[in-house]
């Protein structure tokens, strides 16, 4: 009997501990289960958040772009409107001088002009005009003595770094050594008969010496009896020439001349300002 009882008493006594410990259990299920639901609740806040996040990122995003195509079209509308309003009449684009560059050019080609001193005289359109030249200054006896009157400006003529031209002379600007040259070309005219010596002449003047300096000559012969005939006489030399001096021209049967600028020619252009001619 005893024994019946005590298992009675423990067999009531597991049940208590069991139904103590389902308690127990139950009460810190429910517990860790609140726990847990609060984490997820938390988790999901988190989770939440960060899928809210990149929305809200993407708006700044989004604006700045749209700016991004609005400044790129305006300034596309600007070029258009621009480049119509830069073309002329004919549809070409028209180019905005540039005032700087062709300043800077321009001194640019002066200064190249004064270190190099040219000039370059041809046939003058009219009728030539002619002076005879100083009785100081012995001539050919074939020559009539006359100085060439020349075109300074118009068409390939020009006088450059300090040349001058004036009443049939090349006014040197400066002391240096300087290439003289000269062309002179006859043809048949009524006026011309016989047998003609040709000759043409480049005299250069001094304030100091004030008289003429035979630096080039050129002679030649032709018959006036040739139906049609042509002939150029070239010479051309380098000189050491004081500064102020007059290159000027003679030629013989000046009615013979041909006036065209391409055959009728006279000039002097800078080599070395320093040391002599021998």
């Amino acid at each position: 009997m005893r024994t019946l009882d005590w298992s009675r008493r423990r067999g009531v006594s597991m049940e208590e501990g069991d139904r103590c410990c389902c308690c127990c259990c139950g009460e810190g299920g429910r517990e860790r289960g609140r726990e847990r639901e609060g984490e997820g609740e938390r988790e999901g806040e988190g989770a939440g958040g960060r899928r809210f996040a990149p929305q809200v990122k993407k708006r700044p995003a989004c604006l700045v772009a749209a700016l991004l195509l609005l400044v790129s079209a305006a300034l596309a509308l600007l070029l258009v409107y621009g480049a119509r309003c830069h073309q002329s009449r004919d549809g070409q684009p028209m180019k905005e001088p540039d005032s700087r560059s062709s300043g800077t050019k321009s001194k640019l080609q002066q200064m190249t002009d004064v270190m190099n001193p040219s000039a370059m005289l041809t046939a003058v359109c009219e009728t030539v005009r002619t002076s005879r030249l100083s009785s100081s200054v012995l001539l050919d006896s074939n020559s009539e003595g006359e100085y060439l009157e020349w075109e300074s400006e118009k068409g390939n003529a020009h006088c450059r770094g300090g040349f001058n031209y004036s009443g049939g002379g090349l006014v040197v600007p400066r002391t240096a050594i300087y290439r003289v040259f000269l062309q002179v070309t006859y043809e048949r005219r009524k006026e011309c008969s016989g047998q003609l010596r040709l000759s043409n002449s480049v005299f250069f003047i001094t304030e100091s010496y004030k008289h003429n300096v035979l630096l080039l000559s050129s002679v030649d012969t032709v018959s006036s009896s040739l139906e049609h005939w042509r002939k150029s006489l070239y010479t051309a030399g380098s000189f050491h020439l004081e500064a102020g001096g007059r290159l000027r021209v003679t030629s013989s049967h000046r009615e013979c001349v041909v006036d065209r600028e391409e055959l009728l020619f006279f000039g002097a252009e800078h080599l070395s300002s320093e040391g002599t001619v021998p």
